[in-house]
Formats: structure tokens, C-alpha cells, sequence
């Protein structure tokens, strides 16, 4: 293959592995945070309560027009500096994207129950449900449907983005690929190796997706 040395990764493999791992990890657990809070911050704007509706407005504009990586960086350095507790680089990287990414979901919900017509609304009431019964039976399951594909596409998207945990020495796939070009100078060897690697664990997730939405579409024929 010309000039390029793959063979001279083989013993790589165990480091990048572990990076690898590392990766999903803080992808995991920042995208956990994210649903949820996501949620919340959705349900918290549709409610048009102004002293919920604002707050959520402030944090989602506020997350979603500031670099990740500055969020990563200021929580890994400025909040020690704040409270005097110190977080651990790959923690602080988790909570900042999970912080991040929550903003998104936040819009992707919110536009998911929006898209629900106010006559399944009506009709709950007509049964007799409050509203936590609603949502909880009624809008929610709906609105599933219509934020599977771009939830799917945010998640993969998050994935790749826990690259930037390496800006604070995070151990992460990227990082590792680091390491490795800086003790053996390949550098076009050891980016591809984790360009690929970045391939293998998010395009399964792409594939999960794609089953759950014809599962989806099944189900409703």
C-alpha cells in the first residue's frame, strides 16, 4: 500500500480498544442525561407556564449557540474553580455534552408533541385523564414515532462528538489515535484506524434506528 504501514497498528489494538470503550461510555451516559433532561426542558416550553416556558428557552438557546468544546473545557476547568470540587476529565466531558446535547432533544420533543393534533388532546380529556395520564398514555407514545429519526441522528452525532473530550486529555478513541501517531509518527494510519472505529460503533446504531422505525410502521399498517 504504498508508503502506509498498517501492520505497524497491530499492536495497537488493545489501547484501542480501550478508548474505544471509553468512547461509548461517556456517549452512553452523556446521551442518558440528555434524554431525559431533553425531555423535561420540551415538556417545561410546551407547558406555555412562563416561569417554566423561560427558563427552559434561556438554557436550550444558551446550550445550543455555544461551542461544545468550550462547555467541555469550562466545566473541566472553571466549575473546580467555582465550587472547589474537582470532576475527572472524562466526567466533566460527560456532563458538558449531556448538558449540550439535552438542548436538541429539548427541540426534537418539543416539535414531536407539538406535531400531535389537538384532538387526541381533547379526546383524552373526554376519557377522564389528566394530564400526566395523557402524555404518559396518549401523546408521548405517539410523539415517539415522529422523533425516532432525527433522536437516532442526534445520538450518532454525539457519539462522534465525545472526540472533543480529548481537548482535556480524555483517554478516548481520538485521543488514543493521538498517542499513537505521536510515539510511531503514522499519522494517516493511526486517524484511519479510528476513523474506521468511529464507523463500527456508530453505524450500528444507524441500523437500530432504521429497525425501530419499521418496526414502527409495521405495527401501524
Amino acid at each position: 500500500m504504498g508508503n502506509f504501514r498498517f501492520d505497524m497498528m497491530v499492536g495497537y489494538w488493545p489501547d484501542l480498544v480501550g478508548g474505544a470503550w471509553l468512547t461509548l461510555k461517556i456517549g452512553a451516559a452523556s446521551a442518558g442525561m440528555g434524554l431525559v433532561l431533553g425531555l423535561a426542558l420540551a415538556l417545561m416550553r410546551y407547558s406555555r407556564i412562563r416561569w417554566l416556558d423561560w427558563p427552559a428557552y434561556a438554557y436550550i438557546e444558551f446550550f445550543r449557540t455555544t461551542p461544545p468544546l468550550v462547555q467541555i473545557v469550562w466545566f473541566y476547568y472553571g466549575l473546580p474553580a467555582m465550587t472547589g470540587r474537582d470532576l475527572d476529565a472524562a466526567t466533566s466531558a460527560a456532563v458538558a455534552l449531556g448538558l449540550n446535547i439535552a438542548a436538541f432533544f429539548a427541540e426534537i420533543f418539543r416539535a414531536g408533541i407539538a406535531g400531535i393534533d389537538r384532538t387526541q388532546w381533547q379526546a383524552a380529556r373526554v376519557l377522564g385523564l389528566g394530564m400526566t395520564d395523557t402524555l404518559r398514555f396518549v401523546i408521548l407514545p405517539q410523539a415517539l414515532r415522529n422523533v425516532l429519526p432525527p433522536t437516532g441522528t442526534t445520538i450518532i452525532y454525539l457519539v462522534k462528538s465525545t472526540a472533543l473530550a480529548s481537548a482535556i486529555g480524555v483517554p478516548d478513541l481520538l485521543r488514543v489515535g493521538q498517542l499513537i501517531y505521536v510515539e510511531n509518527y503514522r499519522v494517516v494510519e493511526s486517524l484511519t484506524i479510528v476513523a474506521i472505529a468511529y464507523f463500527v460503533l456508530t453505524y450500528p446504531l444507524a441500523l437500530a434506528f432504521l429497525a425501530i422505525e419499521r418496526w414502527f410502521s409495521r405495527s401501524r399498517a
